[in-house]
Parts: structure tokens; sequence; C-alpha cells
């Protein structure tokens, strides 16, 4: 059951080490400088001897040790499962785990029982569209995409049409390379059911309207997904603002441990969805032949979840509302322009729009004449990583006119200096390939 209540008769330092997880109380830090980056372990690595310039955090992002530390915290003095037990550990473990779940909720506007945990984006996109399709689509119907998404905001919708006989209708983008509004319009015009599209391109870095997507769907009686993968972990969102009916996203792209994700769906559309996972936690009570179901959270939320997993995003989730998730557009903003202003665009490539207001802190890039496997594995020599491929978005990166690109993608630990090397690894990258 969702309990708010202290734990009673748990241990006296319970309080101090529960707030310790959670409120780092550092101050201000400038970001990209060393005060933040000495937060991160691994950033202090050398590769090949030289030092680490991680740019691929739309992959994965990296972990400060406030994160591992809230986690060890729970493993070494609080680990019981949750929501079970009356003893003292329970009790302890079942504090801690709903408020973190009271952080994540504030931290995207939402009501604690709004927020269901997942193991990530892709599950909470595959469960979405199943149950969805299932209760709001029929033979016949429609479910509107576009050619922008992640391949898990579309294969999961394209079967889960199939097998109820409906359509999947996947928009082009606009010359902004965000979802079509004129084209939406129509599509919803024409009937739908359902709007499934991402907030932050994951190959191009550009940001859907998508408070307007939601208002337009909502004017045709269409329920609105998001996937805000690569929106929570990079700018201020609020559900309610946006109106979307759900969305979700993942832990290990906002300083998270990896295996965490969370769905978020408006109050009454979640008590309107049946289970889509049976088992223990989730019932209040069971005979032979009848089944009673806890209230939300609980009741989507079958067996032990990734109780330390969770308590590593709600540290996270503090660790960037301290830093404020503004000053991280503003620094990623700033990391954009220095990157069109020293990057050597004569041999260049560049995908998207090239103004730093219109998109999140990432470039999509190949270098002319040569693969972008090859731009990756020398600038690795370097020490520095990005990513190479179709990024899971291959109808996008298609439409880019092209089969793979290089992807650089910034955070609040990427400093001014580490966009010079970039450069610097990309001519030198030129000189040994060609």
């Amino acid at each position: 059951m969702y309990v708010e209540s202290d734990p009673s008769g748990a241990d006296p330092c319970f309080k101090e080490r529960l707030n310790s997880s959670f409120h780092f109380n550092w101050g201000m830090k400038a970001l990209g400088t060393s005060d933040i980056r000495n937060d991160f372990p691994i950033l202090q690595r050398k590769l090949g001897g030289k030092p680490l310039v991680y740019l691929d955090n739309a992959s994965t992002s990296q972990k400060p040790k406030q994160v591992l530390d809230a986690m060890d915290e729970f493993y070494r003095n609080s680990n019981a499962n949750v929501m079970r037990s009356t003893n003292s550990l329970g009790l302890e473990a079942t504090e801690i785990y709903h408020g973190a779940r009271n952080r994540v909720a504030e931290m995207i506007g939402a009501s604690p029982k709004e927020v269901i945990f997942t193991r990530g984006t892709t599950e909470g996109l595959n469960v979405l569209a199943r149950i969805l399709t299932k209760k709001y689509v029929c033979s016949g119907g429609k479910v509107i995409t576009s050619i922008l998404e992640h391949h898990s905001n579309i294969l999961p919708w394209r079967n889960s049409v199939s097998v109820v006989g409906a359509k999947l209708a996947v928009l082009p983008a606009n010359r902004s390379w965000t979802m079509d509004l004129d084209r939406l319009e129509a599509e919803l015009s024409d009937g739908a059911d359902i709007v499934t599209t991402l907030h932050v391109s994951n190959v191009l870095g550009t940001i859907n309207p998508v408070k307007e997507i939601c208002r337009l769907a909502h004017d045709h009686g269409a329920l609105v997904v998001l996937d805000s993968a690569q929106g929570v972990p990079h700018m201020p969102v609020d559900v309610k603002e946006i109106d979307v009916d759900f969305m979700v996203f993942s832990s290990h792209k906002m300083l998270g441990p990896t295996g965490v994700g969370v769905l978020y769906g408006k109050q009454s559309h979640l008590e309107d969805l049946e289970p889509w996972e049976l088992g223990g936690g989730m019932v209040k009570s069971v005979t032979a032949d009848e089944v009673s179901y806890e209230d939300l959270p609980t009741r989507l939320e079958a067996g032990t979840p990734n109780i330390a997993g969770v308590i590593g995003l709600a540290a996270a989730v503090n660790y960037l509302q301290d830093i404020g998730m503004q000053s991280i557009v503003d620094h990623e903003r700033r990391l954009l322009r220095h990157a069109f202003e020293v990057l050597p665009k004569e041999i260049l490539e560049l995908y998207g729009p090239t103004e730093a207001y219109s998109h999140s802190g990432m470039l999509a890039f190949n270098v002319k004449g040569i693969h972008p496997h090859d731009v990756a594995s020398a600038l690795d020599k370097e020490g520095i990583i990005v990513r190479a491929g179709h990024h899971c978005a291959q109808p996008l990166v298609n439409a880019l006119g092209t089969t793979a690109t290089v992807r650089a993608s910034f955070y609040l630990y990427n400093s001014h200096e580490e966009v010079d090397l970039l450069g610097q690894g990309l001519r030198r990258s030129v000189e040994i390939l060609t």
C-alpha cells in the first residue's frame, strides 16, 4: 500500500541518512568546470594516456558520486523489500522509496500517484503501445507518429496496430526537423486515436512543439504519448503545463543508474487501465476466485522493484534540481554556439538546424569522404567518446540522406575546452584517414 507517513520505530539515524542521500547542499557550481567534473569519478580517468572527453551523453550519461553514494548507502544500511513488511528495515526502506517517488514526481510537476517506475523508456513505450492500442484503437483506427522517432517509439506501435487491424501513420518532418503540425492536423481531422512522438530528437537534438501537439490532439479527441528520454534530462518539463496524457523517460540519461525508468500518466487515465503485470505487492486481496488491486501507483508495479535504482534516480533528480534545469539548458546552448564557431565546417556535413536556441545539446555530422565509424574510431584514440551509426532512428537518418552519422552530445559536465578538443580531433582524423 502507498503510505507517506514516517516509519515508526525505525533507526534513529534514519532521517539523517535519508536527508544526506538526497540533499547535497554544495551551493552553486559552475557547469563544465572542475567543481562539477570532480563529482564524476569516471571523468578523472584517461584513455590511452589522454584525458577522457565524454561526448556520448545522448546514449547514457555519467554518474556523480552523490548518486553512487545514495545507492551504496541503501544497500549498506537500509536494504529490505518495500511495501511488504512492518519491521524496522522494511518500513525504513519503504519510506526512502516513497521519498524517491515524491522527488521524481515533483521534478515533472506530477502527483506521486502518477509516477510508475519501469525499467526504462523502451519498456514504458512497449507497455503503452500494447495496452493503449488494445483499449482505445479499434479495427480501422489510427495511431500517428513521425519519421523522427527512435525505434522504440515506432516498432511497438507498428506491432500493436497490426494486432487490432489499425493503421500507423508516420508523418514526415518539416524543414526545422520537428513534427509537421499541418500534416498532424490533417491526419487528426481524418480521425485518429493516439499521437505518439518524441520530445527531443536523439539524432539532431531538435525540440518538438509538444504543447501545441497536445492541444491539437486533444482538440480532435486523441491521446498523446510523449517520449521524453532526451527531454527531461536536459530541460524543465512540467507535464501539467504541456497537458500530456502519458510520458516516459529513463534514469540513465539523467545521471541516474541503468535499469530504471518512469512512466507518467494522468491519474484518471492510469486508474482506467488494467495492470499489465500481475504478482506480489500490487493486490489488496486474493481468493481462489477474485482479486482486488491496490490503489495507484502500487497497482501498476508488480513484484519487487529496483529499489536502489529508484533511490539513485532520486539522487540524480536532486543533483539536477540543485543545479537548475534552466542552467543546464543555457550551458548546453553555450557549448553548441561554441561548437558552431570552432568545429572545422569546411570538412563537415552538418545535419539539422545550426542555431543553438533551436535544439538541445547534440550535433549530428559526418566528415566528408570518411565513414562515420572510422571517424569515431579515430576520435576514440584521442580519448574522445562519440557515437557513430543510425542511433536507433533509421527512418530519420535515411531522410537526412545518409545511412549513419557521427553524434556528439553534451551535458552539464562538458566544457568549452572539450569542444575545442573535438575540433582538433576531427582535423587529425582527416590527416590520418585521407
